[in-house]
């Protein structure tokens, strides 16, 4: 019997050691995060009494300026080489959305990691840039593998598509990184930790004070209740005529040393520290005199 249960019982976890390794790979990450960081007003003309100062960009005068920076964070498992990046950029107006400038670099704001196949393209609603990464290394931060700046005149946020061969692509959140993860479970184990430290206080303050001072509260009501056992017991003896021959004082005395030997042999079995709990009380034979 116990060879079937053992072998039934290793099934069963090798089956759930497998099944959980299918499905952690099945949420391993495969996407790519996408941020964006949009400011329509990165530069404005300073508003002073005169014009002497002006604001141009490409010899063209303008009030203001917006920055838009596009990122892409690897929190994946692996680092990624050599692929080809494609970013779409689709203002909801096109008068409320035009491309001035634009320069783009890889980790570290190295130029060299990322080369531009072909130059941007407006194909009569969309902005549309293509690059190719040498390398978006997976990182636990906040370190893009390639970041996008443009340089804009608009007032209105583009809709932003970042497409990546064999990647997909998802909405940036701090809570994807594994940094965040990290700090999780630091927080789980702390907090685990706490509460495992604060039981032990509580065992610790049960055992060594509430136990002994309660023993000592309860004393005289745990009297009454072996005394009342006692005479029950005393009565039982007395209506069954069980011990014939012995007056009342005699079966109260033998009823009180029977329950009086059965507590010492209880008592000098408890270790010392259950014997703290109980207020260092011994049983006295006493207690179950009625």
């Amino acid at each position: 019997m116990w060879k079937n249960i053992l072998v039934a019982a290793l099934s069963a976890l090798f089956t759930f050691a497998g099944s959980y390794y299918f499905y952690s790979e099945s949420l391993a990450i495969s996407k790519l995060d996408l941020h964006k960081d949009y400011d329509d007003n990165y530069f404005s003309k300073p508003k002073f009494p005169s014009d002497d100062i002006i604001l141009t960009v490409n010899k063209i005068e303008k009030e203001k300026i917006g920055l838009l920076q596009i990122s892409l964070l690897n929190y994946t498992a692996k680092d990624y080489l050599d692929i080809p990046i494609n970013f779409k950029l689709t203002p909801k107006e096109l008068s409320n959305f035009k491309v001035l400038a634009y320069s783009v670099v890889g980790h570290g704001d190295v130029n060299d990691l990322v080369k531009e196949p072909k130059k941007m393209e407006f194909d009569g609603n969309s902005f549309n840039f293509s690059f190719k990464v040498s390398a978006i290394n997976r990182t636990e931060k906040s370190d893009y593998g390639i970041q996008l700046r443009i340089l804009f005149e608009g007032t209105e946020e583009p809709n932003i598509r970042a497409f990546a061969k064999g990647v997909g692509i998802r909405d940036f959140d701090i809570n994807n990184s594994p940094y965040q993860e990290t700090i999780s479970k630091k927080s789980l184990l702390i907090f685990i930790g706490a509460l495992v430290c604060f039981c032990l206080v509580m065992f610790i303050l049960m055992i060594f004070i509430l136990n002994p001072v309660m023993s000592i509260l309860t004393r005289k009501s745990d009297i009454k209740s072996r005394q009342k056992y006692a005479e029950s017991l005393f009565l039982a003896i007395k209506n069954e005529n069980l011990l014939p021959g012995k007056t009342d004082p005699q079966i109260a005395e033998f009823i009180a040393d029977m329950l009086h030997r059965r507590q010492c042999e209880w008592w000098d079995k408890r270790s010392p520290i259950a014997k703290w709990s109980l207020g260092l009380m011994a049983p006295e034979r006493k207690e179950h005199l009625f």
